[in-house]
């Protein structure tokens, strides 16, 4: 067992050390940037700084709740209730906020020099 989690962080090492092949490349920011360090926010509870971070994994959180909230209420009172069942709005806003918000985070970047994440502001005029 040890030796399973001595492999594991071994490979975390190694795959958080790599660079984003997107950013890389094309010097902007992919919809999933910003994903890990706002898992972390929400883990200490900093919600401002996960939503800032990347909204998605927030949003995602806040809908993880929703289901579970209505999977508790029906194995509680044995009443279905179907608004706390997903929806396929919920699916499509998700999409949305992924990649709009990776649009605007771009736009901020390059534009306006407002740079949250901190990796791409030395690729601008605002440096």
């Amino acid at each position: 067992m040890i030796h399973i989690s001595m492999k594991m962080m071994t490979l975390y090492k190694i795959i958080r050390s790599m660079p984003c092949f997107f950013k890389e490349v094309t010097h902007f920011y992919c919809p999933a940037c910003g994903g890990t360090r706002s898992v972390i926010a929400l883990l200490h509870l900093d919600i401002e700084r996960a939503f800032l971070c990347n909204p998605t994994v927030v949003y995602t959180g806040v809908i993880f709740l929703w289901c579970i909230a209505g999977w508790m209420v029906k194995k509680l009172t044995a009443r279905e209730m179907k608004s706390m069942k997903p929806r396929l709005w919920m699916l499509i806003l998700g999409v949305c906020i992924f990649f709009g918000y990776a649009v605007i985070r771009n736009i901020l970047v390059y534009q306006f020099g407002y740079d949250y994440l901190g990796d791409l502001i030395h690729y601008t005029k605002f440096n």
